[in-house]
């Protein structure tokens, strides 16, 4: 597959994260511990040992768990698109999103609307993170930039604005 393949499974993945938000991916923000949701899609080959590499590194992170489901909590999606080139070289398309619970806001309703509907169609807004390309040669190469960059670019700035 081409980066611009993988690129556009990305773009893909992103208004997936966006406009497709399943009600069980809801979460707060009390607890001490950072869920991140992990998903993952593309080459079968690559998949498994990218999502056993990237569950082992991300959930030895402090104050981190990670979820291959959906996951009430969830405090970051994660979605991965892994393509396998003709060179035997790895690529994959990183989308990271915050989400927010909708009680942190505050929605306007207009007179004459129903509360509860509205209400019941806006499960959390979301905010990305990260979107990169990735290249890499192998599964664990990969796996190692990914853990790096969700650590340093996105986990680095949570701890950071908790104030923990």
């Amino acid at each position: 597959m081409s980066s611009r393949v993988v690129a556009g499974a990305s773009a893909i993945a992103l208004a997936a994260i966006v406009t497709v938000t399943p009600p069980a991916s809801a979460q707060g923000t009390g607890g001490a511990d950072v869920v991140i949701r992990l998903r993952l899609a593309g080459d079968r080959a690559t998949l498994p040992p990218i999502r056993s590499c990237l569950v082992d590194k991300l959930s030895q992170m402090p104050d981190v768990k990670v979820a291959t489901a959906p996951t009430v909590g969830a405090r970051f999606i994660v979605d991965i698109v892994a393509a396998k080139a003709a060179g035997e070289n790895i690529s994959a398309g990183l989308v990271v999103a915050q989400t927010f619970p909708t009680e942190e806001f505050r929605p306007r309703i207009k007179e004459g609307e129903d509360a509860n509907a509205l209400l019941a169609t806006i499960r959390y807004f979301t905010l990305l993170r990260l979107h990169e390309l990735l290249p890499a040669q192998t599964s664990d190469a990969l796996c190692a930039r990914i853990a790096d960059d969700i650590s340093d670019k996105v986990l680095a700035k949570e701890y950071t604005e908790r104030d923990d």
